[in-house]
């Protein structure tokens, strides 16, 4: 429940409502969908966006994708009216849109913000190889204000600790930086290796551009589309093949996730890479998963990982499957 003071027009920040009520005080910070307000007399309160009628404030505030300070000067409609520099060039941006506002005082002595993942699986996979095996994965985001540093990494074994095993592993690392409220310019890399496929090597360098349609604890949505570089370095093999592959080309990728009821976790991420050499190689790889908590931290996963090489060497197939089950740790 917001609590809420009714208050004269002279106060340095105020927010009106959609029913009328008048909230004074100023911004602390945005957090997803809420604005976290501290109140005259009442404190911090989150206040959901969508029942923001009117926000202004004169303390100079840090808003995203601009080096400058800020000043909001009123709302019309869904959008923010504001200005950073010279008062004579407004901005309108919904206030939806908006993931990162603080005032600018606090944005020069911001600290990072995180979140992460730890998952141990079982995975049943079927295509170039019938097993099953052991999947152990990580994944981190960190972000300051327009900046987004992401790291990821994945290790699997058939049967831990024997020496013939076939292995699979990647690490990769990305930084976002979000030049407008939504619009972010990525570089990226990944290293790894799957000795299922034959490849003793692989990496992978690309960099674009993405799009944030929103982003939220509940559901976010984002699409990127720039250019990678990749490479491959395949093990000895009795067929007369190329002991590597390397080709530039053009890729997309889209990142989606959705807290459904019941606080069920839906996601979905693909990528497509298509030569620019070839109009027959393309690569397409998907990950989809539901994902439920079990107690605090803790949450029980299960996903489905399909990919498909339509060049593939002579002696592998074009396309895998793997179906995984098991538990990850949140933070």
């Amino acid at each position: 429940m917001i609590v809420l003071l009714w208050v004269p027009l002279v106060q340095a920040g105020h927010i009106e409502l959609l029913n009328g009520d008048r909230v004074a005080g100023e911004l602390v910070r945005v957090d997803g969908d809420n604005l976290v307000w501290n109140t005259v007399n009442f404190g911090v309160q989150n206040i959901p966006k969508q029942r923001i009628k009117n926000f202004s404030s004169s303390t100079p505030l840090k808003i995203n994708g601009n080096r400058t300070p800020c000043i909001v000067e009123k709302m019309e409609q869904e959008n923010l009216v504001y200005y950073c520099g010279l008062r004579s060039r407004m901005n309108r941006v919904s206030l939806l849109s908006i993931k990162a506002m603080v005032p600018y005082e606090d944005f020069v002595e911001e600290k990072y913000t995180h979140h992460g993942r730890l998952s141990l699986l079982g995975t049943y996979a079927r295509g170039n190889e019938v097993r099953d095996e052991w999947n152990l994965q990580t994944e981190m985001s960190l972000r300051k204000s327009e900046w987004r540093h992401n790291f990821i990494g994945e290790y699997a074994e058939t049967a831990l600790g024997e020496a013939n095993s076939p292995k699979k592993w990647n690490t990769g690392y990305s930084v976002d930086w979000f030049f407008r409220e939504r619009w972010f310019w990525y570089n990226n890399m990944e290293v790894g290796a799957d000795e299922r496929k034959g490849t003793e090597a692989y990496y992978v360098f690309g960099s674009g551009a993405g799009y944030q349609f929103w982003e939220s604890r509940d559901s976010a949505l984002s699409m990127n589309l720039g250019v990678a570089y990749f490479g491959e370095e395949y093990q000895e093999s009795a067929d007369a093949f190329e002991d590597d592959d390397n080709f530039s080309a053009g890729r997309s990728t889209m990142n989606f996730r959705h807290t459904l009821p019941w606080g069920v976790g839906f996601f979905h991420v693909n990528e497509f890479m298509q030569s620019f050499d070839s109009s027959s190689n393309w690569r397409l790889k998907s990950t989809t998963g539901l994902s439920t908590m079990l107690i605090s931290r803790i949450y029980s996963e299960i996903k489905l990982d399909y990919s498909i090489d339509k060049e593939p060497r002579p002696d592998k197939e074009s396309k895998d499957t793997r179906l995984s089950l098991g538990v990850s740790y949140k933070w």
